[in-house]
């Protein structure tokens, strides 16, 4: 593939978008007649437009190759773009997974190759992968702006937006869920005796354990400095058990997993606001910690 400036992995499984777009303007839009030459403003300003409003710049990216390969009639269109947060991202038209002919994208310099080359005079290739770095870059800081640094789960002001939305569609239309405060047990003594790194490399390893063993659908959060919380769609109080014993023998963390008491509530079944089932869900995980002391 020629390079022209120049699959999505690590963010493109966070933010997958809408899948299978192509670009609906006949093959003659956006160029000057009779040259044929592409105008800079015909692909690049609608795309420009579009990273300002789109809440998916991976979803964009997917969608300006599309409209690159259908405006030039090309074979195949592939952007690598190089972030020092994120590492190297290789995204292809159609959202095409890489394969055996692909793998020189994985060691190409950033840049938008296609197949066959477009010639420099019928395309701004600079807009293009300017367009494309700056749509990645939004989708980052909306990730960061999201999650918990340290643990990347949930943030506290991301949860609780998450489980209003879940209040009111249980409210609504009667989807059940499950809400589950969790406490870790001793943390100020590891704190206090280990030093706070070993307190973060525990807040690390549990956020982890909860990427590993939740189901799919369900979402966890870090809503304090060692209390964590999750909401767990069609999930019996009963079944909680079962998952938290999933976390705390997930595979793949080395480090013991740390003890941890919690409480839960159920919406709609004993409370349908906001406030009432977190008040709930706390008073259990209270009785959850006076237990084991």
């Amino acid at each position: 593939m020629s390079q022209q400036s120049g699959i999505a992995r690590g963010l493109g499984a966070l933010f997958p978008g809408p899948t299978g777009h192509r670009a609906t303007s006949s093959a003659s839009a956006g160029f000057d007649a009779p040259s044929g030459v592409m105008r800079m403003n015909a692909l690049g300003e609608d795309f420009a437009s579009a990273v300002a409003t789109s809440e998916s710049g991976i979803a964009l990216i997917y969608k300006a190759l599309d409209a690159l390969v259908e405006q030039f009639a090309l074979d195949d269109a592939a952007v690598v773009i190089e972030e020092a947060s994120l590492g190297p991202q290789v995204f292809c038209a159609g959202r095409r997974p890489l394969g055996a002919d692909d793998e020189e994208l994985l060691v190409s310099a950033p840049g938008l190759y296609t197949r066959p080359a477009l010639d420099d005079r019928t395309f701004d290739r600079s807009m293009m992968l300017t367009l494309c770095v700056l749509a990645l870059r939004l989708d980052a800081l909306r990730y960061d702006a999201w999650h918990d640094s340290l643990t990347g789960l949930y943030d506290r002001r991301s949860f609780d937006r998450l489980l209003e939305m879940a209040v009111a569609r249980s409210s609504r239309y009667g989807w059940p869920f499950t809400l589950v405060m969790l406490d870790l047990d001793h943390f100020k003594t590891i704190n206090d005796e280990q030093g706070h790194q070993a307190g973060d490399a525990v807040l690390r390893d549990l956020g982890e354990r909860f990427r590993r063993a939740l189901r799919f659908g369900d979402n966890a959060g870090r809503i304090g400095g060692d209390e964590f919380a999750m909401i767990l769609p069609n999930t019996e109080p009963d079944l909680v058990p079962v998952l938290l014993d999933r976390v705390r023998r997930a595979e793949g963390v080395e480090s013991p997993c740390p003890g941890f008491s919690f409480g839960v509530a159920q919406c709609p079944q004993e409370a349908t606001e906001f406030d009432k089932l977190v008040q709930l869900a706390d008073a259990r995980l209270y009785e959850a910690k006076q237990a084991t002391r």
